[in-house]
């Protein structure tokens, strides 16, 4: 399963102070994104334009795997980032091969209300 993972600015970021300049929480933060592509979790990850704010794609078995994930983050347990977690349902997947010809209502009735 693929859950977005959408970082923004937790209760003990420094304001005025891009993602680039939150000290140690954030290179831990990044040494942690690293193992997680190391190891096959992590299929994409990054700040967003302005770098106050960013994206993670993990490949995962469940929400609850993702969950634990993103809580062990340092970032996160540090307070610099919150996150919020979402399913992801491909429909286009350049990378999976993914295409469909379904129209919505095969779809809905495939992916239900996720």
């Amino acid at each position: 399963m693929r859950v977005i993972v959408h970082l923004t600015p937790g209760p003990n970021w420094i304001d005025g102070k891009s993602v680039y300049e939150q000290g140690e929480p954030m290179d831990a933060h990044l040494a942690s994104m690293r193992r997680r592509y190391d190891e096959g979790s992590l299929l994409l990850g990054g700040p967003y334009e302005g770098h106050h704010a960013g994206i993670a794609v993990l490949e995962v078995n469940d929400m609850r795997h993702a969950t634990i994930i993103m809580n062990e983050d340092p970032g996160v347990v540090a307070g610099v980032l919150v996150y919020e977690l979402r399913q992801h349902v491909s429909i286009f997947d350049a990378f999976a091969g993914i295409r469909t010809d379904a129209n919505v209502a095969q779809l809905h009735t495939t992916t239900g209300d996720l």
